[in-house]
């Protein structure tokens, strides 16, 4: 079990070196990251995915992992992690760029709509699952028409980019239940919300600074995702 895990951080330590070429792509001049942060990030996330799903015991409807039940049920629950983990491999680029300047790319954002589709489509085609589908694509829709409300709202506080992420970030949540849905979103506010907080107390910003959000909505969805029965 520990085998596979590995696997995916060395895999997610390679995809890393390419993500960072795009992040630096999009960063200004000197607002690169430090060395190896985005290849270690994306190793751990695709590491911590990996082994959630592989870890017998942790889903109650899945006590063997990932190899439980027949070769259908197995080829399903693989689709369904690569699209979680193709949604954290953009998702890694996403924060690190929005960090940077403020901004989540369009192509970005479209790669991990589209990708994540796609992929959860194959889950949904190779484990009889279309009943869970839709579920996936309203969570999309419902998630990006809230933040879309908060863009209409307070527009100096939520962006476009942060609508077009949150479509890609509720399909994954819906797929995997409207609870988890709902703890994504919320954990990514109170991620925010602390970190907004801290940099009052300790005067690094005013009530009137923008901080970018990606960053906190990536969290907060993955971190639901950690702590969900998977697939």
């Amino acid at each position: 079990m520990v085998l596979l895990p590995a696997a995916a951080a060395l895999a997610g330590v390679l995809i890393g070196l390419w993500s960072r070429v795009l992040v630096v792509r999009h960063s200004p001049p000197g607002g690169e990251p430090p060395p190896f942060t985005v290849e270690a990030v994306t190793g751990l996330v695709l590491a911590a995915l990996t082994w959630r799903a592989v870890t017998p015991g942790l889903d109650p409807a899945w006590p063997g992992g990932l190899w439980d039940g027949t070769a259908r049920a197995v080829a399903a629950r693989a689709a369904g992690l690569l699209a979680l983990c193709w949604l954290a491999g953009v998702c890694v680029v996403l924060a690190f760029v929005d960090a940077a300047v403020r901004r989540l790319p369009d192509r970005l954002t479209l790669a991990a709509y589209l990708g994540t589709g796609v992929l959860l489509t194959v889950s949904a085609a190779a484990g009889g699952r279309w009943g869970d589908l839709p579920r996936a694509g309203l969570g999309g829709l419902a998630l990006a028409a809230f933040y879309l409300l908060l863009f209409l709202v307070n527009p100096a506080g939520m962006g476009l980019g942060d609508v077009k992420l949150a479509a890609s970030l509720g399909t994954a949540l819906g797929w995997l239940g409207w609870g988890v849905l709902v703890a994504g979103a919320f954990l990514g506010f109170l991620a925010g919300g602390v970190y907004g907080v801290a940099l009052l107390a300790t005067r690094r910003a005013g009530r009137r600074s923008e901080i970018p959000f990606g960053p906190f909505m990536v969290f907060g969805a993955f971190a639901a995702v950690l702590a969900a029965p998977l697939l």
